[in-house]
């Protein structure tokens, strides 16, 4: 008999590595490509490629921290905790006017500035992207989605939003300026609720809160009618 017949080929590792790589990206506050919104439009990447108005994304966290800019980078941050409040803009440090780099406009700039992030993913491909703005119109966003959140998982706890990325007018002292608004245009099962459509017919359901973008883009394939 051919002894190279018995030989059986070793099992396959049960882990290939990918769970704990993905951890180590959900541990970064910008996750995947960074979004950005300026003058009516949305751009992504280093690259400041155009985003088309009305791409639909998941809406799957946020996050809130100050970020110390040097030359144009960010150097530190110093992120909320679970449950707490952002610390105070005095106990950062960095209070001499005199040590602080100049602005756009040439005057001192507080190097700490006050940022939220928003995480999403693309329903189709499972391409993270992270929001982040440290300007009033975009915090102002993201406080508006989590109101509109709260207010959907009173009923349906851990609903999802399925967001448009659009733009909203804004009146400032300089005049009619433009801030991002993040249009919630449909929902999605994040635990054991079962959110409405936001149009009121029988839209697909996540069945689980997914942890990763590729578990996130399969289960909004699955329809689940009421």
């Amino acid at each position: 008999m051919n002894k190279l017949a018995k030989i059986t080929p070793p099992a396959p590792p049960s882990d290939d590595g990918w769970n704990d790589a993905a951890a180590e990206a959900n541990e970064r506050v910008i996750k995947g490509v960074l979004l950005k919104f300026a003058d009516w439009n949305w751009t992504k990447g280093k690259e400041s490629s155009p985003v088309a108005d009305g791409t639909r994304l998941v809406a799957l966290s946020t996050a809130a921290g100050w970020v110390k800019w040097k030359v144009g980078k960010p150097v530190e941050y110093r992120m909320r905790e679970s449950g707490r409040r952002l610390p105070d803009r005095e106990e950062l440090g960095d209070l001499n006017e005199a040590d602080w780099e100049a602005g756009p406009d040439g005057k001192p700039r507080d190097p700490w500035q006050s940022t939220r992030f928003v995480h999403l993913v693309d329903p189709v491909t499972a391409e993270a992207y992270t929001f982040s703005t440290s300007a009033f119109g975009g915090r102002a966003a993201v406080s508006d989605l989590a109101d509109q959140i709260q207010r959907m998982r009173a009923a349906h706890p851990g609903a999802v939003p399925i967001v448009e990325l659009r733009a909203a007018p804004m009146l400032t002292k300089f005049g009619r300026k433009s801030r991002p608004w993040f249009k919630v245009v449909d929902w999605r099962r994040g635990g054991d609720g079962v959110p409405s459509s936001s149009n009121g017919g029988t839209p697909p359901q996540l069945e689980h809160q997914s942890n990763t973008p590729a578990e996130t883009a399969q289960a909004l394939d699955d329809e689940i009618p009421f």
